[in-house]
């Protein structure tokens, strides 16, 4: 009898396994834009704007659609640059279409950190931390969770804004969660299980998070990030 329940009880967790993974995002993002940079002695303040593709796939129950969308990434970030460490908080919205044409929406930020920024030879570093997206797929929305990396570098250009440095250059991320449905949003949004602590999110950063979950068009701004 301990046989046949064990044998039960694998079977049952395999199955559990196999339902837990079958709804699955795997994405790459390359970003192109720019990062301005604002100093304070060795305190660094950036904004980030760029154009954004990503390329990947939906697994649907075992129906594997690839698909590409475009969009932008934007946020902020602050850096100390004698420890080399750089703090962003970035925002994501992207859309376009699978293989089959169904349309296809990615929208959510991004929370992480880089310990290897050395912007005297435009290395803004490789990162990583949690992120949070919504996926819209025709008709249905899911939520993803899980952790975003990615690595970005770039050279100093002649700034917009001559009381700041500017630089132009290239990122790259990977982003893999499984996918949970997700009924209407709560109200407020903010009752979303991110995976960061909310308080340590610019506000106003934060503020554009929840409109974008919400559906708005996104917004960027080239205006210096507020002071401390």
């Amino acid at each position: 009898m301990r046989y046949v329940v064990a044998s039960l009880l694998v079977v049952l967790l395999s199955a559990w396994a196999a339902t837990a993974a079958e709804y699955r995002i795997d994405a790459t993002g390359e970003a192109d834009g720019k990062t301005v940079l604002w100093f304070n002695g060795a305190q660094v303040k950036v904004q980030v704007d760029s154009a954004l593709v990503v390329t990947g796939s939906l697994d649907l129950a075992g129906d594997r659609l690839a698909f590409t969308a475009v969009g932008t990434a934007w946020g902020q970030g602050i850096g100390d640059s004698s420890t080399f460490r750089l703090d962003l908080w970035l925002l994501f919205d992207a859309a376009g279409e699978t293989e089959r044409g169904i349309p296809i929406r990615l929208r959510g930020g991004m929370a992480g950190s880089s310990r290897d920024t050395d912007l005297a030879i435009g290395e803004i570093g490789s990162a990583s931390g949690p992120f949070f997206f919504l996926v819209s797929h025709g008709t249905e929305t899911y939520r993803v969770l899980g952790t975003a990396n990615g690595r970005a570098a770039g050279a100093f250009v002649v700034p917009d804004d001559p009381l700041t440095m500017q630089m132009e250059g290239v990122a790259s991320y990977t982003l893999s969660g499984d996918l949970i449905r997700q009924a209407d949003l709560p109200d407020p949004v903010s009752d979303l299980e991110f995976p960061w602590d909310s308080a340590s999110w610019p506000p106003e950063l934060l503020d554009e998070l929840f409109d974008l979950l919400h559906g708005l068009p996104p917004t960027s701004s080239d205006d210096p990030p507020p002071a401390p």
